[in-house]
């Protein structure tokens, strides 16, 4: 036995009084001369043996009580009784993680991973004993904890019996983290966090863990992490059956009668096994209106096209679906929301126009082939021109509400710009706008010429402008001579060319270009050192760097001409949006390709492809995403009106919200926004679906995990703690109460035998 005040443990020195006072007050033997009465000699000699026992148990008792109340005042303690509750086992504090996340609804084996999870967290909790506290820590809210430590084990229960799989991905590592600050204010002798999970292993980071396992092995005598699992964590990396949906798009957004709209549903095989006939359903108001059977190998993803038929423009929803009968039924389908635009605003920039012989200008054929009707439909294939509106503007003219509000940028013939229009330009493109350029003009000679000083200036900016690639020397053919270019190899998967297919690819071939522009396919490269050392030429190279960074991507060829093979169209991404580059102009001096029946197809394929789906990843999220209403056209002090999905076995909540707001998107569905856009009242949908990394059900093998957490172990006995024990847990243990209940016992019994033995 110690004392945490061992100098007042001399107070029991306080019995000697009970001791001095029976001294002095003791019964002496008197002689007294008295008649020779026999039978009273013999009781007074009885009764003095009975008074003498007495006196000597009251002393016991009284010099017992008060060495019980000097002990009392001094805090005696055992040690090991200290770190143990009222039965005599080590006090514990524990704080369960328990992983929410969708893959949690995973069936493995016989089991739901949930359900096993949730089982063996009741166990833990059930083991608790008096004295113990528990705490709850969720993996979809890890900042903070569901509950914290306490004694009251019932409404743990409660709590974990509330919890269902949420739709929110969550972050493990964080809530590990919030469990192990938890401990860190705990006195208790034991602290354990107790993960339940399924230790995805696209969720895992050994490094965060390392740092992790460090803080835990840290604080006081250590913080014990301990694992969890399902059956397929005990080996390393062990796959369960899947198939998921794990993306649906639409290729384009403009909304044409009679005319379908082409999506690309992507579908991903995490097994091990082939999948040899999986179909593919799009679904459009409960009802399937395209279906598609595809093939998948072991490990493996493809992408299925199919095409929906909508009656009218405006805001659609639907999800694609696959009967897949797999571990994790909740990944089968997936949800698209998007607005049809039954128009596409195409800005066609020129040098100069015509106030009266509008057919001189260099754009004159795009405008025609995108939007006959401006001007009377001269073109007998271009009936398919009625949903785009034409922008005719002078470059000169250019203001940034001008390309704002254009869905795609067409140049023509342009050969100088200011750099406040340059400037202009280049921030709608980085900003998302895509833009069409066709190279060059053609003078009152007939030849075709540009200005070299800004093609490779101010247009190139040394590989960081605008421009994909430099125009180099100019192909001259003729008519007359019968020479000239052809369309030669191009990609047929691309978006500009999915239409030239079969029959109709001799019709792709078919145009001849007599004068264009040869482009060095090494611009097209990844800009790094060598760009970097074109635009500073002064400095020098530093010595050792065999590498610079990327500065900006590479391009690429879609389409070569026949003769030396150049591009016949090159691409290349500039901040959000892409430059795609003809390198001739839209005249018929170079090119019969504006008479060409293949004209007007090809150029509406570019307007779909770069003008279409402008917003799509604004009207898709994922859950735990927040809502940005501006991306609507919600002005920040707008009343919105967001009509969220139902819960399941609830019913649909509707939140009074404003512009400004950012609502945390928590649940699986189809959500609607309603706000008034000057007086027109809009509704905008969105599509909130799982984290398709949900959908890849592997395991971390848990022995390797607990490796990491080696060097914090719990206490194999109380003795192993003994030299980490602090005054709060000596102050806490109890045996000073029972000294001093044992005091009261000693006075109360002394009273007892005082006043009623032998009364």
């Amino acid at each position: 036995m110690e004392f945490l005040h061992p100098l007042l443990a001399f107070g029991a020195a306080t019995f000697s009084i009970p001791v001095i006072i029976h001294l002095i007050f003791r019964m002496r033997k008197r002689r007294i001369v008295f008649s020779s009465l026999r039978f009273l000699q013999m009781s007074m000699l009885k009764e003095s043996k009975r008074l003498k026992l007495r006196e000597l148990i009251l002393l016991l008792l009284r010099c017992l009580a008060c060495i019980l109340i000097a002990m009392a005042f001094a805090r005696p303690f055992f040690r090991s009784n200290a770190l143990a509750g009222s039965n005599g086992r080590v006090l514990q504090d524990v704080v369960i993680v328990l992983d929410d996340s969708p893959s949690m609804s995973a069936q493995e084996g016989a089991g739901i991973r949930w359900t096993d999870a949730l089982k063996k967290a009741r166990e833990e909790v059930s083991q608790r004993v008096s004295g113990d506290r528990v705490g709850l820590v969720l993996v979809s809210d890890p900042a903070r904890a569901e509950i914290e430590l306490s004694g009251n084990f019932a409404a743990v229960n409660s709590a974990l019996n509330a919890e269902r799989p949420t739709a929110l991905r969550g972050d493990l590592t964080a809530a590990m983290n919030t469990a192990v600050d938890l401990l860190a204010a705990s006195t208790q002798a034991r602290r354990r966090v107790v993960v339940y999970s399924d230790f995805q292993s696209n969720a895992i980071d050994r490094g965060a863990w390392a740092t992790l396992a460090q803080k835990a092995a840290s604080i006081g005598n250590g913080v014990a992490v301990e694992l969890q699992g399902p059956p397929s964590a005990a080996s390393s990396l062990v796959r369960l059956p899947n198939l998921a949906i794990t993306d649906v798009r639409a290729k384009n957004d403009v909304w044409i009668e009679g005319r379908p709209i082409p999506f690309v549903v992507r579908v991903a095989n995490y097994g091990d096994n082939e999948r040899p006939s999986v179909v593919v359903k799009l679904v459009v108001d409960g009802k399937p209106v395209a279906t598609r059977t595809i093939g998948l190998g072991p490990r493996s993803s493809t992408d299925a096209e199919l095409e929906a038929l909508f009656p009218r423009a405006g805001e659609v929803s639907g999800e694609a679906q696959i009967d897949a009968h797999d571990a994790f039924p909740d990944d089968d389908k997936r949800l698209f929301a998007l607005r049809l635009r039954d128009s596409v605003k195409v800005l066609v920039l020129e040098e100069h126009l015509s106030e009266t012989k509008s057919y001189y200008d260099e754009g004159y054929r795009v405008r025609m082939a995108l939007e006959p009707k401006a001007r009377g439909d001269i073109n007998p294939n271009a009936g398919a021109g009625n949903y785009v509106q034409v922008i005719s503007s002078e470059v000169a003219h250019v203001t940034p509400d001008l390309c704002r509000n254009a869905d795609l940028i067409v140049l023509c013939g342009i050969n100088a710009m200011t750099e406040p229009v340059l400037a202009t330009l280049e921030e709608a493109v980085r900003d998302g706008k895509n833009l069409i350029l066709f190279a060059g003009s053609i003078d009152s000679h007939g030849e075709l010429r540009l200005s070299d000083s800004f093609y490779n200036g101010a247009f190139w900016k040394n590989g960081l402008g605008l421009l994909p690639a430099r125009p180099g020397t100019i192909y001259e053919g003729s008519l007359r001579d019968n020479k000239y270019d052809r369309i030669g190899i191009f990609d047929q998967n691309h978006p500009l060319f999915s239409t030239f297919t079969g029959e109709s690819e001799a019709i792709l071939r078919s145009p001849r270009f007599y004068k264009h522009f040869k482009i060095n396919p090494d611009d097209l490269k990844i800009g790094s050192e060598e760009i970097t050392a074109a635009s500073k030429p002064d400095e020098p190279k530093p010595a050792g760097d065999k590498k610079s960074e990327p500065i900006r991507p590479a391009g690429k060829s879609i389409a070569s001409f026949t003769g030396d093979g150049g591009p016949f169209a090159v691409e290349r991404p500039f901040g959000k949006g892409t430059v795609l580059m003809f390198p001739f102009p839209a005249r018929v001096e170079a090119t019969d390709l504006p008479n060409h029946k293949a004209f007007v197809p090809l150029l509406h394929q570019a307007v779909r492809w770069l003008a279409g789906v402008q917003s799509a990843s604004r009207r898709s999220l994922i859950a735990g995403d927040a809502f940005a209403f501006a991306d609507a056209g919600a002005a920040p002090d707008t009343a919105v009106s967001l009509e969220k999905p139902p819960a399941p076995k609830g019913t649909k909540e509707t939140l009074n919200l404003t512009g400004n707001d950012h609502p945390i998107a928590d649940l699986p569905g189809i959500y609607a926004a309603s706000f008034l856009k000057g007086t027109i009242k809009e509704r905008t949908l969105w599509a909130v679906n799982i984290d398709p990394r949900e959908s890849e059900l592997v395991s971390e093998s848990i022995s390797s995990l607990k490796n990491i957490f080696s060097t914090v172990s719990a206490p194999e006995s109380p003795k192993a703690m003994l030299t980490e024990m602090s005054d709060e847990q000596k102050r806490q243990a109890a045996e000073w109460r029972w000294c001093l209940l044992g005091a009261l016992a000693c006075l109360l019994l002394e009273v007892a035998l005082r006043d009623f033995w032998g009364s």
